[in-house]
Formats: structure tokens, sequence, C-alpha cells
């Protein structure tokens, strides 16, 4: 018994790390983290334009985490952090990729792709929040996300 269950465990563990795809970043933004798992429970998009609003969305993404990772620098005189969420998933192999960024006049437009397994896909049935955190240049114009 105990064989089993260290190989649905091992089973598991190598479906989290397969189902998570390299980001592929690209111009206007550079991406600070990537994952299955944050501390933050709430929204789609996250925005954090100085020191402040970053140490305390920092504190909530790593929430979860024992011990705490450090927060990235980030030159708040350049750059600003904007987190994409997908919210609370059953299952993991869901997962969320910031692709490109750019400005349209009107708005800093994200383009996010949205991953899910497939219906026959071998899952670990554990809660996930997906997320994607970039950096992009500072703007004070309003964000959009746009499935791609």
């Amino acid at each position: 018994m105990p064989r089993i269950l260290f190989l649905a465990v091992l089973a598991a563990l190598v479906t989290v790390t397969a189902c998570r795809s390299a980001p592929s970043g690209g111009d206007g933004f550079r991406t600070i983290a990537i994952g299955y798992q944050t501390g933050i429970a709430s929204g789609t998009l996250r925005l954090a334009r100085n020191d402040a609003e970053w140490s305390e969305m920092w504190r909530e993404h790593t929430s979860t985490q024992i011990p705490r990772p450090a927060a990235p620098r980030i030159d708040f005189a350049k750059e600003m952090v904007v987190c994409v969420l997908s919210g609370s998933k059953p299952t993991g192999g869901y997962g969320i990729e910031v692709l490109d960024a750019h400005f349209d006049g009107k708005a800093m437009v994200l383009g996010a792709r949205e991953t899910k397994p497939s219906g026959d896909a071998i899952v670990p049935m554990v809660l996930t929040r997906p997320y994607h955190m970039i950096a992009t240049p500072i703007t004070t114009a309003p964000f959009r996300l746009e499935p791609r």
C-alpha cells in the first residue's frame, strides 16, 4: 500500500511540473513569477505602482509559502507590476500566461492564454490558483485582458 501511495504522489508531482509552460515573454513586459499557487484569493488583475503596493501584493502572494521568499526588486521609477490571475481551480492542469502587452491608444492590452486540462488528463486533486506576474513600463492607462 505505501508503494502505491508513493507512486500516486510522484505522478501528481510530475503532472504539475509537466503542465507548467515556460513563459514566452514578449515586448513590453518581463516575467517576475508564474505558477499554480498564489495566496491572492480574488480578482483577475492586480496592480502595484509603488513599493508599498508591491510589498502588500508580494506578502499576499507568498502567504501560503514557508519560508516566504524575498520580493524581487522592482524599479518603480521605470516599471510597475501586474498580476494576472485565473481564480481558484478544482484541480491541477490549469494555467494562465501573458503572451503580449501593448498600448492601443486607450488602454494597456494584455494578451493572455488560459489553459485547462483535457477531459481525459490525469491531474492532481488539489485546488490551484494560476497566476502570471509581470513588470511593465509605468502607465496610468487602464489595463484590459484579451484572450489569446
